[in-house]
């Protein structure tokens, strides 16, 4: 490890020598103009506290120089990007880090080193906008590379499949807007209101964001109401699909492969209705804060006599409801040089919208219907806008939820064993699956070049997680831990 760690601050010193020289061109003027966060400015938002990064949810900020389309304009943005990361333990994973599936002891990949580089993360978006009278209309589509079709690899030649990331309409007329299409959650955290180009996405090179942050992005409709400037009501159908983990007892069925145009090497819920998320927002002048309830339903079709999986046993569909709270504010605490934001949710059956993709749900094991696990995660965050070019982050987040039926495992005596202990271990020994993680995270971005060729943005980040197992039977819990740690550059030709 201390070898890998060496290279890596080797590779860290080289790009922070060579970025100073590439920055000379900047004037006084420049260096005096916006921040880092202005430069990755949602587009039309007026908030100057988006994320340093990048991967915020909306465009970069777009120049004055959109193309009229009749009585429409389209505005370009994006960027150009290039990351390399280092992991403690590996995963073989590309810029997102599967946060709760750090290798433990007992397997070989705790003991092997991961690094990568990539350019996947970069990202094309058009934004359409007009106006007819008192209705507004804004279409946006935004895509990236981190995605892999059932025949991508890295032998060769890389090809990778382009994915949707936001693909969405919204019509607007005074009071109120409706917005149809592929976006972030309304459970996810905004700058202000409730509109899906107002996300509050934190400073960020990890593909996976952080543990603890409140997130989804597909298919939904959503109904937003303003009854005064400072107070927003919405209303959103999000498109479900359920985690589903444990051990399914015989003859029950929650889960299908793909079919028709879907990953036939992916298992899909059997859904009977949308999520549902209502959420009322507030922007009194000073920071914003949000609050919000998301219901779901579960659904699984198991066998009338348990047990039975003949074609003689009767079986009925069973619906099971999973309910929560959640929480959101964005906090100018210094404005424009420190703020806080933060997010929490709450209750049974929302692992699916945590980044850690904890499960939502697991079998009953005496009839097989799907039972809601209560969970509840949280996020933290400072940044600190040092300079008008360069902001610090830090972040603290936690996902965590309670055991039941086959997720509680016997013991957890086989989790923390080296593998070369093995063994010694008795056939009985096994390490449950992950019931929490702990994630902290801190980051630097730095806009060191804004011209007339746009502006390119370096940052670095390190990661250090930890999870923890279900307790099991007899009490044992058991635990490990991973750094992640990256370096990223990215150049937005549009600002």
């Amino acid at each position: 490890m201390k070898k890998n760690c060496a290279q890596f601050a080797a590779l860290a010193i080289s790009v922070g020598t060579a970025l100073p020289v590439l920055a000379e061109d900047i004037s006084d003027q420049e260096r005096a103009g916006g921040s880092s966060a202005e430069a990755i400015q949602l587009a039309d938002n007026s908030s100057h506290t988006a994320s340093t990064t990048a991967s915020a949810a909306g465009p970069a900020k777009t120049v004055d120089k959109s193309i009229p389309l009749g009585p429409l304009k389209l505005s370009l943005g994006g960027f150009f990007e290039f990351t390399g990361l280092y992991r403690q333990r590996n995963q073989t994973s590309d810029l997102a880090t599967n946060l709760a599936g750090i290798p433990f002891p007992f397997q070989d990949n705790y003991n092997i080193n991961e690094f990568r580089q990539t350019e996947r993360d970069s990202r094309f978006i058009a934004l359409i906008q007009g106006a007819d009278g008192d209705t507004k209309l804004d279409a946006y589509l935004e895509t990236d590379f981190l995605s892999a079709g059932i025949s991508s690899n890295s032998g060769e030649s890389n090809s990778y499949t382009p994915r949707v990331r936001q693909a969405f309409v919204t019509v607007a007329r005074p009071g109120y807007s409706i917005t149809a299409g592929q976006t972030w959650s309304l459970a996810s955290l905004n700058t202000k209101g409730l509109q899906p180009r107002d996300i509050k996405i934190p400073p960020v090179s990890e593909g996976q964001y952080f543990a603890g942050f409140i997130w989804t992005r597909g298919p939904n409709l959503r109904f937003v109401v303003n009854p005064s400037k400072s107070v927003a009501l919405g209303l959103a159908l999000e498109a479900p699909q359920t985690l589903v983990r444990g051990t399914a007892p015989i003859g029950v069925v929650a889960t299908n492969p793909g079919g028709v145009v879907l990953n036939p090497n992916a298992n899909y819920s059997t859904d009977v209705a949308p999520d549902v998320i209502a959420k009322v927002a507030f922007d009194p002048g000073f920071g914003h804060y949000e609050v919000y309830s998301l219901t779901r339903f579960f659904k699984d079709r198991v066998p009338t006599v348990p047990g039975g999986n003949s074609a003689l046993v009767d079986k009925k569909n069973r619906t099971t409801v999973g309910e929560s709270i959640g929480f959101g504010l964005t906090l100018p605490i210094i404005p424009k040089v420190l703020e806080f934001n933060g997010n929490a949710l709450i209750g049974h059956g929302n692992g699916r919208y945590g980044s850690a993709q904890l499960a939502d749900a697991t079998y009953d094991s005496n009839d097989g219907t799907l039972t809601p696990l209560f969970q509840r995660s949280f996020l933290t965050g400072l940044v600190w806008h040092t300079t008008p070019t360069v902001d610090l982050s830090f972040y603290y987040g936690q996902e965590k939820q309670d055991g039941a039926y086959s997720l509680i495992p016997e013991n957890n005596s086989r989790c923390e064993v080296p593998v070369s202990a093995l063994g010694t271990l008795p056939a009985s020994a096994v390490c449950g699956g992950v019931a929490s993680v702990t994630d902290i995270t801190g980051a630097a971005f730095w806009k060191f070049y804004h011209g007339s060729l746009g502006t390119m943005i370096a940052g670095t980040q390190v990661e250090y997680l930890t999870d923890k197992t279900y307790r099991a039977l007899n009490g044992e819990t058991a635990k490990t831990h991973g750094v992640v740690a990256f370096l990223t550059l990215r150049y937005f030709p549009f600002q």
